[in-house]
């Protein structure tokens, strides 16, 4: 029950299609996996919003506007939490892509928030909740990264979202520590403040594709850790440290990459000394974005299949 006073009336039915991705733990592929899902959905022709609630600012790395003009360091987002007014994204940072832009001021958010409706514990939970209702509803689809090692911004954006995906890495530790530190904010926001939030699934994030007794080791602790099986995603987004060094140097997504890796010179040019000017990326860039791609899908079949059931 809410029982802090003067809280704004919040249109839950706005976050149907609101989506949180969040781990405990740093290192585990959450932004990465909020930015490429975003992008791969606007891609398709749908209205997308991603929500940068991250102190790091690296979803503004990995679209390529970090320290551009549109890059405020999450001024705007933290006014937004301080007054309650409307969110106001940057538009078409992608075709059908908008952005609210994250940074070191966002990180500054939970102390403003806990100074500024002091004693209102949920109050200051709700902040993203309020500022985004009244425009979630114009997008198709909602995307919040939330940061890591940071439970008051981990719990603003899971009080703002319906469904939550959790990648991690394949290692016990990971599992243990990131998930079993977001599983405990999942449940403590769940029981206090946002009854709606579901757990869609979790993600192996930097896994070989063949290792297949690390995957069945990883599904166990999967299990364990959060007391049922079944809510890990088949896809797996494979390791490649390539593709993640040229994704975020040139500021493009893994399907963009796919794209200009198309137009890397040919190994005779190489040779020949004609390779021009152009960039070269990697080529796993590819396979990497055909990971993304059918994760994302099956993120929203999912999805789908437990708003029917």
């Amino acid at each position: 029950m809410l029982d802090d006073d003067q809280i704004p009336p919040i249109d839950r039915s706005a976050f149907t299609n609101t989506y949180v991705i969040a781990n405990g733990k740093g290192g585990v592929g959450k932004t990465t996996l909020a930015s490429n899902f975003a992008g791969l959905v606007a891609a398709d022709g749908a209205r997308v919003l991603l929500v940068d609630v991250n102190g790091q600012g690296n979803v503004g790395r990995d679209l390529g506007y970090r320290e551009s003009s549109v890059d405020d360091d999450g001024a705007a987002l933290y006014e937004a939490l301080r007054t309650g007014a409307p969110l106001t994204p940057v538009t078409g940072v992608r075709p059908n892509l908008d952005v609210v832009v994250g940074g070191a001021q966002v990180g500054a958010a939970p102390d403003m928030l806990a100074a500024t409706f002091r004693m209102q514990q949920h109050r200051q939970a709700l902040a993203l909740a309020i500022c985004l209702a009244p425009i979630a509803g114009y997008y198709d689809l909602v995307v919040l990264d939330s940061a890591p090692e940071n439970p008051p911004l981990q719990q603003l954006a899971l009080s703002a979202a319906h469904w939550m995906v959790a990648p991690t890495r394949s290692d016990k530790a990971s599992i243990n520590d990131g998930l079993g530190s977001i599983s405990r904010q999942f449940q403590l926001v769940r029981r206090s403040v946002n009854p709606e939030l579901m757990l869609l699934g979790v993600v192996l994030f930097g896994s070989g594709s063949a290792s297949k007794q690390i995957h069945r080791n990883a599904r166990q602790w999967v299990a364990e850790e959060l007391g049922a099986d079944g809510y890990l995603f088949e896809a797996i987004i494979r390791y490649s440290e390539a593709v993640g060094q040229d994704a975020r140097s040139h500021g493009r997504l893994v399907h963009e990459l796919e794209v200009a890796a198309a137009s890397n010179p040919k190994f005779w040019d190489l040779r020949a000394g004609r390779a021009g000017t152009g960039t070269i990326v990697s080529a796993t860039s590819a396979s990497v974005a055909e990971d993304l791609a059918t994760l994302a899908r099956e993120i929203l079949t999912r999805a789908a299949e437990m708003d029917a059931a």
